[in-house]
């Protein structure tokens, strides 16, 4: 019986949780640029890894709502609220960590790839260090032949959490300024040094999306 009540009182808070963020974004625009790539494999639902950090995720998990999407999801207490958030967006939801070398998560995540959904992961996530890329999504679009796409966004308006990611939630009625990256096609033959050279070359083509963003949302304001 409390085990079930607990469940229920989860599951309550999830949706509100859920209906909160989707009251707040759809109240929002969103100025997207260098989004093509994006839009064309979206559009021939065609399966790629996507990542965005972790400060940044509200926007890029609500975007992927109704694309097949499959998320990976830490076990703590935080990712079991916000997996009832997603598979309340329709994803499916692996829990684990690729960051611990978790072969069962790296497994059921080349499955979902293999299932044909859209991968979205948070690469500096679940614990950071804020705006490192780990190694899993890279190993995961590697071995499974898809791209990797990158996407970042700024608002006009928005706090800012005193959390380790500097988690950003948008105020309503603001201006999100997205950007994306190209897809990113990750050579099978790479292993070692030359792997970790491609992990930190995404890592700063991240970064660069994050001051882009920024600024363009700073240029918004004024």
């Amino acid at each position: 019986m409390l085990i079930a009540f607990r469940r229920a009182r989860k599951m309550w808070r999830s949706r509100i949780l859920r209906k909160l963020i989707e009251a707040d974004l759809t109240t929002n625009t969103f100025d997207v640029q260098n989004g093509a790539g994006f839009e064309a494999f979206l559009q021939t639902r065609s399966p790629f890894v996507f990542v965005f950090w972790h400060g940044s995720m509200l926007y890029p998990w609500w975007r992927m709502r109704g694309c097949n999407p499959a998320a990976l999801v830490s076990q703590s207490k935080d990712g079991e609220i916000l997996s009832a958030v997603l598979e309340g967006w329709g994803y499916s939801v692996v829990r684990g960590s690729s960051s611990r070398g978790s072969k069962d998560a790296m497994a059921q995540m080349r499955c979902m790839v293999e299932q044909g959904h859209v991968l979205c992961m948070t690469p500096d996530g679940p614990r950071g260090p804020r705006h490192t890329m780990k190694m899993g999504a890279i190993r995961v679009a590697q071995t499974m032949h898809v791209p990797l796409i990158g996407m970042d966004v700024g608002y006009t308006r928005s706090h800012r959490l005193q959390s380790w990611d500097a988690f950003t939630i948008p105020f309503p009625f603001s201006k999100g300024c997205v950007e994306l990256t190209n897809p990113i096609f990750i050579d099978p033959t790479l292993q070692g040094e030359a792997l970790e050279e491609i992990r930190s070359e995404i890592e700063n083509q991240l970064r660069a999306l994050h001051r882009n963003v920024l600024l363009a949302a700073k240029g918004e304001q004024t």
